[in-house]
């Protein structure tokens, strides 16, 4: 009887660390995921995740980032200004501002209303959060105003980051 707990406690243990090495997987290939699509794709019930989400997080193999509407799990080797780059990214609206900022290298609103197809408003409002974390800068030119990623290191850091996320998750 006592052989049966320790093979029960064993074979649970594996499972347990078997999930949380699933979840840190994940999260790894997957940088600035969210809660409900971290528990999509892994199965696990809410207690669960909840649990290897914590564990990983004291055990500093992870970082999560808490806003008020929403929580991103980041791996932990992953720098302040890569996990705003992610945060961004991961929007498909700030995605293709940055995009279209890189490839054409200066942009107006009126010319992303044009390729984006959002309101000015919505795309506005998008703009605000790339300049709030320093990814793109804005110059005025008579009547126009231009949308630009100032630094070089900045455009490379981007497109590297892009690349990655999209490409681990083909």
């Amino acid at each position: 009887m006592n052989s049966q707990n320790i093979s029960k406690n064993e074979s649970s243990i594996s499972v347990e660390a078997g999930n949380r090495y699933i979840v840190y997987n994940i999260i790894n290939n997957m940088p600035g995921i969210r809660y409900m699509e971290l528990k999509r794709l892994t199965g696990l019930s809410y207690g669960t995740l909840t649990y290897h989400l914590t564990m990983l997080e004291r055990e500093s193999k992870i970082r999560v980032v808490r806003s008020s509407r929403k929580s991103r799990y980041y791996p932990n080797m992953i720098g302040e200004i890569d996990i705003d780059i992610i945060d961004c990214v991961r929007s498909e609206i700030c995605r293709g501002i940055l995009l279209l900022i890189l490839r054409e290298g200066k942009v107006t609103l009126d010319m992303l209303v044009k390729r984006i197809q959002r309101a000015k408003t919505t795309l506005k409002y998008h703009i605000d959060r790339l300049r709030a974390k320093r990814l793109i800068e804005k110059e005025r030119v008579g009547r126009f105003v231009f949308y630009y990623v100032k630094d070089r290191r900045m455009i490379e850091r981007i497109t590297m980051l892009i690349n990655w996320i999209y490409s681990t998750q083909l």
